[in-house]
């Protein structure tokens, strides 16, 4: 492969990992539990429901060691629907999603709200012969960020990279301000693919949109406290107003992969939410180097044979 297209699937790679390296301790909302059970070390842990003593949501009852969240399924779901069509199209994205989420589908495991309400307005639809386009819930929580690394990694070089993200993004999340967020994860993956820096990448990001800019400048004014301390006081959770400045500060301040998966881990809450964007704009960044994704992590995440023979 070409460097470019090495990076692109790189951040593919590192979506996953990352999401997989953050399962053991996904939506527990205490920092010093997390610290108490997993150490320096969070990463790969067993999912237990007694470790959480009431102050999180166990959500992975019978997942493994490895194995992904329904965030890096939504993410398999686009890569599922790049690799059949040859590239993004709406249709084959919204019949992908629902080989993967509906009744009888691919996924076994927890389901999310912005997913439910979508397969429900996707037989809405249906049943009343009404269109498919921009068919989510009205939310703006992490899912609308979990499909985007297939499809920056394939697209961002055409003209209309941002119409393919904004139509992507409202089949699960119909929400101007989640498109918005999208838009600017995107910006960053599009900027880490091309080889730049993490800061570059947020650099990039910054523009017209004033909910983005106010997002990233708060990141950027706490870059003297540790990445734990700012998601404790900006939010742990799935809403994307949170999870965005604790990504952000994130990219900032950490100097490679795993360090950077180790502390979203120790942030808390909604840490396989924010695996993704990080996981693939850090694995793009760093490709190449000794801060590049561990190879010990990439044998111990479960991939799905067509991934790994996927191109860029």
């Amino acid at each position: 492969m070409h460097e470019p297209k090495q990076r692109a699937f790189e951040a593919v790679m590192g979506a996953l990992v990352g999401d997989a390296a953050a399962l053991g301790f996904h939506w527990l909302y205490d920092q010093e539990l997390i610290q108490q059970f997993g150490g320096e070390r969070p990463e790969f842990h067993t999912p237990n429901r007694e470790e959480y003593q009431d102050k999180g949501y166990f959500a992975h009852t019978g997942k493994r060691v490895g194995e992904y969240s329904h965030y890096g399924a939504q993410m398999l779901a686009m890569e599922e629907a790049i690799r059949i069509s040859d590239g993004y199209e709406e249709l084959a994205y919204i019949e992908s999603f629902q080989r993967w989420f509906d009744f009888g589908g691919c996924w076994q495991g927890y389901t999310d709200h912005p997913t439910r309400q979508t397969l429900l307005n996707l037989h809405y639809r249906k049943q009343h012969e009404e269109p498919l386009t921009a068919c989510g819930a009205d939310d703006t929580q992490n899912p609308a960020l979990s499909k985007l690394p297939p499809l920056v990694a394939r697209h961002s070089e055409e003209a209309d990279f941002m119409e393919k993200v904004e139509s992507a993004v409202r089949i699960t999340n119909n929400n101007d301000t989640a498109v918005a967020y999208a838009r600017a994860i995107a910006l960053m993956l599009k900027s880490a693919i091309a080889g730049h820096s993490p800061r570059v990448c947020v650099e990039h990001a910054k523009g017209g949109d004033s909910t983005i800019n106010h997002a990233i400048e708060k990141a950027e004014s706490m870059q003297d406290q540790s990445s734990r301390s700012v998601a404790a006081e900006v939010g742990m959770h799935c809403g994307l107003d949170a999870s965005f400045v604790v990504v952000t500060h994130l990219l900032l301040t950490m100097k490679s992969y795993q360090q950077a998966i180790r502390e979203n881990i120790q942030c808390g809450g909604d840490s396989c939410g924010r695996a993704v964007p990080l996981g693939a704009i850090l694995a793009a960044c760093f490709f190449g180097s000794d801060n590049a994704i561990p190879g010990q992590w990439i044998a111990r995440t479960v991939f799905p044979d067509t991934m790994l023979n996927s191109g860029y």
